[in-house]
């Protein structure tokens, strides 16, 4: 699972020349031209919110070259997914993108009823099943990669760091964050609720 988790996250900072997804090629350029951020923004909270906020504007982008893509970014994201696995349970799917069972359940669903996936036995467990990628579904992937394309590229241009580096520091808070999750006690992730038993207001 690893092995798959590392392949999936090259689809959303791939390499030039990574051919298997079609992804324009970046051209080679320095990093001294670096995009000031905006004077008045407070950026000393924590590395969290940093997080928080870069996510939102990153799906906001994604919203706008994607807007005609037929596919939602996130969407995009679990296609990707199913597309470099080949096919995979959803239970794998479902730890690839770090999303509960029942969403990835919910988007497989999805997939299944436009056309755009298909269901199989997993021969090395009766309980399962796998998911791939139909014709109509690779298609469709391949139609809102354009979109995505634009807007990664957009922002390899603007990046102030080596892609690597990026890539490197985000595969080390991801592997942290997985870590602190099987740290946690099982009750520390449910929802808390206040001394009364009512919920907080």
């Amino acid at each position: 699972m690893r092995r798959n988790l590392l392949r999936v996250r090259s689809i959303f900072a791939p390499r030039p020349g990574f051919a298997t997804l079609g992804l324009a090629e970046r051209q080679p350029r320095g990093h001294t031209d670096v995009v000031p951020h905006d004077p008045g923004q407070r950026r000393e909270i924590s590395f969290l919110f940093d997080l928080f906020a870069a996510s939102h504007r990153v799906r906001a982008l994604l919203g706008q070259t994607m807007a005609e893509a037929g596919l939602r970014p996130d969407e995009y994201a679990i296609y990707s997914a199913v597309q470099v696995a080949g096919t995979l349970t959803i239970s794998e799917l479902a730890r690839m993108a770090g999303i509960p069972l029942t969403t990835a359940s919910d988007y497989v669903r999805t997939m299944a009823t436009r056309g755009h996936a298909r269901r199989s036995r997993n021969p090395a467990d009766s309980r399962s099943y796998l998911v791939s990628l139909t014709e109509a579904g690779i298609a469709a992937h391949r139609a809102a990669q354009v979109g995505f394309t634009d807007a990664i590229n957009r922002i390899r241009g603007a990046l102030p760091i080596p892609e690597r580096d990026l890539v490197r520091a985000l595969h080390g808070l991801d592997d942290a964050v997985r870590q602190v999750l099987l740290e946690l006690p099982v009750n520390a992730h449910r929802q808390p609720r206040a001394a009364s038993g009512h919920r907080p207001q």
